[in-house]
């Protein structure tokens, strides 16, 4: 049997990154660091489409090849 690749594993990836982000932010903004703290917000959330651009391509080829467009 086959495993999914991207399942209910690839949610809790992103949700773990998004907290992650939010900690480290809010422990930035109460030292006063509100510059690093955006830059790490901008930087958890290029990590997070980096992921779904990788699923969505992956998505694509599997339309592509079940409707046999290429």
């Amino acid at each position: 049997m086959r495993r999914k690749k991207h399942g209910v594993e690839i949610v809790f990836k992103i949700a773990g990154i998004g907290m992650l982000v939010a900690v480290v932010c809010q422990l930035l903004k109460q030292a006063g660091r509100e510059d690093i703290a955006l830059l790490t917000a901008l930087a958890g959330l290029v990590i997070v489409i980096s992921m779904v651009i990788g699923i969505v391509s992956t998505l694509f080829s599997s339309i592509r090849s079940v409707f046999e467009l290429y």
